[in-house]
């Protein structure tokens, strides 16, 4: 279904090959997981496959690209071949409500009305969007996001299913019942291939591991065998962690010595509301793991604490003192889940200069950098780095600015083994600085890792 022979390629501009001698081979109705440490060449790979490289991403492209039988497809075919679930679910909507959006490809198709409710009844069902058609795709969490979007791709009926960090912001239920899902759709022939740094959901799914390093695919193993190799591939753990951090009590989170909410209460239009006469906030010096189900209001309420979303009613304070939003912005840092709306600059120096103001000298940038690795990355354009390296770009910039209250909004989406231990040590240096910390976040691992306490909303 899949094959690749000796593949080179360049991005624009880029004199380090992207993808090195990659030869891979995929049957029909199998599931592969292909993993590595970031900006080690998944996405690439994912873009080849798909078809993005060479039609989207121009370049330099050697070697054999084998999809279904073919290396003659046009980008049309490849579209119908191939399904692509992206990291960020944000850039494949086309309208702007839950049932426009799952409609549009079949419409363009030229299914009937009838037909398309046929398709999509049973789809919607078991991903549960019934209660969401209505909504519009701005006020959805970015877990009920990525269920639009997979419904989207699963109403067109592809034969090859690519999923980078699938389970990046989806909750404990979530993530069973994608593997649910990805399980008969196996077994109905389907193939699958996944890009993901979180491993422990995968073991009854994938019949082979890829490991890459450097834009080459070094390694071939079973999901058996990934434990052992955690260390040399920078690795997350291939079991599920059980947590092991306490709960957030209401007298820790009635202490207004960090960031508090008094009588905060918040609905979006038409909708039932997310917080009513909310009193409760995050203890200065301590890291709060915030968790919950997709659509709770876990990233409402850091959008309300940032004034990125206004209350009906109620009062925000930092360290006692009841500030108007844009002084809380000023105290704060906060990292949203889509990473490329935080990045605005031409290259990495300027935004994290742009973060305190021209305050940072050049032994300052090195030095964030390296602690980061994104040594060597100074002069790249952020938009244009792999995932994780802008996640750990946006979380460098946040705490460049020494926040009194810091937000992270899944930390660790992109993030592999090695890199999320980094975060999690800048995180606990954070919190002994006395910074209010709160970490919106389904990632058991991370939470043992570096967290207090755990609020479950």
């Amino acid at each position: 279904m899949i094959r690749l022979e000796n593949v080179n390629y360049n991005y624009p501009f880029q004199p380090d090959a992207a993808l090195k001698n990659v030869n891979l081979q995929v049957k029909q109705g199998e599931a592969i997981l292909i993993t590595g440490r970031s900006g080690c060449g998944k996405s690439t790979l994912g873009r080849l496959i798909n078809g993005l490289i060479p039609t989207y991403f121009s370049g330099s492209l050697n070697g054999k690209v084998h999809i279904a039988g073919s290396s003659q497809h046009s980008f049309h075919d490849l579209t119908r071949l191939v399904g692509s679930l992206f990291q960020d679910p944000e850039q494949q909507f086309l309208s702007t409500t839950v049932a426009d959006e799952l409609r549009t490809a079949l419409e363009w198709r030229g299914c009937t009305s009838e037909e398309i409710d046929r398709v999509l009844d049973p789809i919607v069902a078991q991903l549960g969007l019934e209660h969401k058609l209505d909504s519009s795709l701005f006020t959805l969490s970015e877990g009920e996001k990525q269920k639009v979007a997979l419904a989207s791709i699963l109403a067109l009926k592809p034969q090859i299913l690519m999923l980078d960090e699938p389970t990046a912001n989806l909750d404990i239920h979530s993530t069973g019942e994608l593997l649910s899902i990805l399980t008969t759709l196996k077994q109905e022939g389907m193939t699958i291939v996944i890009f993901d740094h979180r491993l422990y959901w995968l073991r009854a799914l994938i019949d082979r591991c890829y490991l890459m390093q450097g834009g080459t695919i070094t390694e071939t193993r079973q999901f058996s065998d990934l434990e052992g190799l955690r260390q040399d591939f920078g690795l997350r753990s291939t079991k599920q962690a059980t947590l092991s951090v306490p709960p957030l009590t209401v007298g820790q989170m009635s202490r207004p010595s960090g960031l508090y909410f008094d009588s905060l209460s918040f609905a979006y239009n038409g909708q039932s509301p997310l917080f009513n006469n909310f009193n409760g906030g995050f203890p200065q010096g301590k890291v709060v793991a915030i968790c919950g189900k997709n659509g709770r209001g876990k990233t409402t309420l850091a959008r309300i604490a940032m004034g990125l979303e206004k209350p009906s009613r109620g009062k925000i304070s930092i360290h006692g003192k009841d500030l108007p939003s844009k002084k809380r912005l000023q105290q704060s840092g906060l990292v949203l889940q889509n990473t490329e709306l935080q990045l605005y600059m031409r290259s990495v120096t300027e935004e994290l200069q742009s973060t305190v103001g021209k305050g940072l000298n050049p032994t300052d940038i090195d030095t964030t950098l390296e602690q980061f690795q994104l040594t060597g990355l100074q002069q790249r354009h952020p938009q244009s780095l792999s995932g994780g390296q802008r996640q750990r770009l946006v979380i460098a910039c946040a705490l460049q600015k020494r926040p009194d209250v810091l937000i992270l909004d899944e930390p660790t989406s992109g993030l592999d083994g090695y890199n999320m231990e980094i975060v999690g040590q800048h995180v606990k240096t954070e919190a002994k600085r006395g910074a209010a910390i709160a970490l919106i976040t389904h990632d058991h691992e991370f939470i043992n890792n570096c967290c207090d306490y755990v609020w479950n909303l």
